[in-house]
């Protein structure tokens, strides 16, 4: 059988045939058959696990925290009746509903940027990028997972296995992928990332003005410690249903 040399991989690649590999593989361009399949290890970098961990905390705190916020702030200014409820947003009830609107919101976006662009706002700012092991994107199927199983990973589960060797939480394991300080813009990526954050958060000053910013931000102090303290309450009952674990 003739020999056909095969052309090296990219830079950090290899090729992995989907069926028998017999004396030879016909490669040109990429068969397909044939998927690149990106290796773990240095390739996908994330420097001091401890920094890897808590800037992918924070990433995300920021992803929910600014849009949410920005949302929230915008529906109680220019909505003075909350859908959902005919309640006033200017109520507890009514701003309860108003900010988990917005919050609901911010996790679609979340979803999206990462499946679309691999990457959030809050990534971008700590150089982090998402990439799915054999495929090139992420893609909604797997983003979703990844959000499906966050409230897992926000019970501690997900901060402890970032920092593992693997450096992949209960989403990442589940959906195929991996977060990296491999940010396809390099070292231009947080800058990108803080000027985002900042136009973001200027939005509201520049769209409805000052008072109406300056009412919704004053909202929030004084209707989110009401809703922690509910939930505090929660957490006692839920806690009372397992007194022996107690």
């Amino acid at each position: 059988m003739p020999r056909i040399d095969l052309p090296p991989p990219a830079r950090g690649g290899a090729y992995h045939a989907a069926g028998p590999v017999e004396e030879a593989v016909v490669v040109g361009p990429a068969p397909r058959n044939v998927t690149p399949v990106k290796p773990v290890g240095p390739r996908f970098p994330v420097g001091s696990p401890l920094s890897y961990a808590i800037a992918r905390l924070a990433a995300f705190g920021i992803d929910v925290g600014l849009v949410a916020g920005v949302l929230t702030i915008f529906a109680y200014a220019l909505i003075a009746i909350n859908p959902l409820t005919g309640l006033p947003t200017n109520t507890q009830r009514g701003f309860d509903v108003t900010l988990l609107m917005g919050t609901i919101l911010a996790l679609v976006y979340v979803i999206v940027a990462e499946a679309i662009a691999g990457t959030t706002i809050g990534k971008l700012a700590f150089g982090l990028h998402v990439y799915a092991l054999r495929e090139r994107g992420v893609g909604f199927a797997r983003a979703f997972v990844r959000m499906l199983l966050r409230p897992l990973d926000a019970l501690g589960v997900g901060f402890v296995l970032a920092l593992a060797p693997a450096h992949r939480r209960l989403g990442d394991l589940a959906s195929g992928t991996i977060v990296t300080r491999e940010s396809p813009l390099r070292g231009f990526a947080p800058y990108l990332g803080w000027i985002a954050i900042l136009i973001i958060a200027g939005l509201p000053f520049v769209t409805i003005g000052l008072p109406r910013t300056f009412a919704g931000a004053v909202a929030f102090y004084e209707f989110v410690p009401g809703i922690v303290h509910r939930l505090i309450g929660l957490l006692h009952a839920l806690i009372g249903l397992f007194p022996h674990a107690a």
